[in-house]
Formats: C-alpha cells, structure tokens, sequence
C-alpha cells in the first residue's frame, strides 16, 4: 500500500523540510500562471527538467480544478524537502467528500472528447504525485499533492 501524504511529510521520508512558500491567489487574473511560475522557480535546480515539468502540471490541475470546482483558489503552499516537494492549493470549497476516492481514467482508446466532465485533473495529479489528499482548511478545504526528487527513493 502507498504511504499518504501525511505519512510522507510527517514520516520524514522527504527529509527535512528546506523551502516553505504560501503564495496569495485570491482575485488573480492568472492564478495557473502564477503558480506554474513559482513552482518552477522553487524547484530550480533540485530536479531534473521533467521531473519540475510534473509538479509544474500538477499544480496547474490543482489550480485549475479550484477555479472550476470550488470558487476559485485561495493560495498556494509550496513546501520543498531534502528529497521532495510538497504542492497545497487551498480553494473555498468545503465538501472534501466531494473529491473522487479515485480520479477518472480516460479511456484507453476512444474519443476523448466523450470523457465525463470532472476528474481528469485529479487523475493527472494522482498519476504524477507520490500521493494526494485533500483535508479541512481555515478558507475552505486544501488539496494536496507530494513528490519524490531525486535522491528521494522510497
């Protein structure tokens, strides 16, 4: 069985915590940019060009999925570890049950343009990220992804 977010960030199997970022989202005319942007900025130089390209995606989901789903983004925590990052977008929904146990896979083959709306991103996320979770924030709910970089072999 996968570990959980939480296990992962409190286990220390991402080592110490090394860069801590809370990023304002709120009325942002292009709050996916802006975290994209970040993002890569925090992981410059502490992984590999694909490995940033997947937690660069991710966080566009996540940022994505809370302009369409949940009122739209709060803010962004970036936290960096010795062998890790961890990616937080808190949005203003406040139904964590309303997220998927498990995010829709596309079908294998088909037209993709019949795929049921919602979901997508979350299963991009799940397919990129170590491990996901959503828990309960202050502004609403925050949904979060973690990563392994390099040296961060589990």
């Amino acid at each position: 069985m996968s570990p959980t977010t939480m296990e992962l960030i409190r286990g220390g199997s991402l080592g110490q915590l090394v860069g801590h970022r809370c990023i304002g989202l709120t009325d942002l005319a292009v709050p996916q940019q802006v975290a994209r942007d970040e993002v890569r900025a925090a992981l410059n130089g502490r992984a590999g060009k694909e490995q940033i390209d997947d937690v660069v995606l991710a966080a566009d989901e996540l940022v994505g999925n809370a302009i369409q789903h949940a009122g739209g983004p709060v803010s962004l925590t970036l936290d960096t570890y010795e062998k890790g990052a961890a990616v937080g977008v808190v949005d203003r929904g406040t139904d964590t049950h309303a997220l998927p146990a498990m995010p829709q896979c596309p079908p294998a083959h088909g037209d993709l343009d019949v795929v049921v709306e919602g979901g997508r991103g979350l299963y991009l996320v799940a397919l990129l990220a170590r491990a996901w979770s959503v828990v309960q924030a202050e502004e609403g709910k925050m949904v979060q992804a973690v990563f392994v970089l390099p040296g961060g072999n589990l």
